[in-house]
């Protein structure tokens, strides 16, 4: 199985979900080519990458405004689908939508430069912008394509923004990450026939992800670890552990992460007096992460639904720490509670509410006993729910199947030509 890959960055050091299921397809036997639109800028790369196969094309290397010297290459190819890319153009140019002008040449470089390494399908990570790109690609050529719908890519967008409608019904199926996304999805776009819309969670290696035990771990450190940005609710995981310090219950915080939200949390440390009690690491690669976790007492992720409507729909995270056996707190909204299960593998708080969460790390803290039960628990929802050899493993099989079906279909059609 060759399948062409549609992402707006890669490697991207917050986005580990997609470099972990392209590893996995490739160790059960598919060929992946990477197409990013932008090349990373971040700095940062997980240890990982070094163990990627696949080529990796970068859209940013091609200056859009000579589109037609990078296109006349594959002209070749391109020109038996000509009518499909000028009426593609001719209706950009109705629409007064030069950025789609843009998006089609790019498009058809992808179509082109598909065909020619024998790519049979195109998968895209988000339902906005490579989603489009795949979108237009099979327009162009008719390549199937699908994608898979996380969180600010469906919430903060309308279904007309990105195309988000046209793109379901063009689809060979969409894969979302929760079942409230599902929800969301069905009831924004009730047309949709819902079989064609599937709930595969992200998942995370759990070969490497070993748990370990509470009595190895240090005592009383708490971990953050996510993007410093409104979504995290790291500003009401502040105010709980002041409410902590008040009561006089020890323990050091440590959050990993960067972000535009950093300026506003470091002021927000030094307000409430909590520079000796916690530490912001800056960011940190999944190695770095999961040594910390394998260190920490409890996690804790208080997320929240941001002013734009931004929500976290099932945080990488939250599934690293059941898979090492650490107990976690988080907030019960979107796809949080597929996750932990209030009071049998952690505990879910209201969004927002740092009282809430001071007393559920407190009860963690000072209870062992509660720890090891939801740690065990965590490890066998890690296993049965987020398995990435299990996860990918059906993605696969969805890319295989539909390949089977587009096969029947073809066949069909050429036995009616026939006779």
């Amino acid at each position: 199985m060759k399948v062409g890959y549609v992402v707006k960055m890669f490697p991207r050091i917050s986005e580990t979900f997609i470099l972990n299921e392209i590893l996995e397809l490739e160790r059960q036997g598919a060929e992946v080519t990477v197409f990013s639109l932008k090349k990373p800028n971040e700095g940062k790369f997980h240890p990982q990458i070094g163990q990627l196969k696949a080529q990796i094309y970068y859209l940013d290397d091609f200056d859009i405004k000579k589109w037609s010297n990078w296109i006349s290459s594959e002209w070749d190819y391109l020109e038996q689908y000509s009518n499909n890319i000028w009426n593609l153009v001719n209706s950009a140019l109705k629409n007064k939508d030069t950025s789609r002008i843009d998006n089609i040449w790019k498009s058809a470089w992808i179509a082109s430069k598909a065909h020619s390494l024998g790519i049979q399908r195109l998968h895209a990570h988000f339902a906005s912008l490579p989603s489009t790109i795949a979108y237009l690609s099979n327009r162009i050529c008719g390549i199937p394509f699908s994608f898979t719908a996380h969180a600010k890519d469906i919430f903060v967008y309308d279904m007309e923004e990105h195309y988000l409608l046209e793109k379901m019904h063009h689809a060979a199926f969409v894969v979302t990450v929760t079942n409230f996304n599902k929800r969301y999805l069905t009831e924004q776009a009730p047309e949709i026939d819902t079989d064609r819309i599937r709930v595969l969670y992200n998942g995370v290696n759990l070969d490497v992800l070993q748990p370990v035990a509470d009595s190895n771990r240090k005592k009383n450190m708490i971990l953050g670890v996510g993007r410093l940005v409104e979504k995290k609710g790291f500003d009401d995981l502040l105010l709980a552990l002041k409410i902590l310090k008040e009561k006089n219950i020890e323990f050091k915080c440590i959050i990993a992460g960067s972000g535009p939200e950093e300026g506003n949390l470091l002021a927000l440390q030094e307000e409430l007096q909590l520079q000796d009690d916690v530490t912001f690491l800056g960011s940190r690669n999944s190695e770095e992460v999961i040594t910390l976790m394998k260190e920490a007492t409890v996690f804790c992720l208080p997320c929240i639904i941001a002013k734009d409507n931004n929500i976290d729909a099932l945080p990488t995270v939250l599934l690293e720490a059941l898979a090492v056996g650490l107990p976690s707190i988080s907030t019960a909204i979107s796809g949080i509670p597929e996750i932990i299960e209030h009071e049998y593998n952690g505990l879910l708080t209201d969004e927002k509410n740092p009282t809430q969460i001071s007393e559920m790390l407190e009860r963690l803290l000072l209870s062992s006993q509660l720890r090891e039960g939801y740690a065990q628990k965590g490890r066998v929802v890690a296993e049965s729910r987020f398995s990435l050899k299990n996860n990918a493993g059906k993605l696969l099989q969805m890319f295989v199947e539909d390949l089977e079906m587009n096969k029947d279909k073809t066949e069909k059609m050429n036995t009616i030509k026939a006779n």
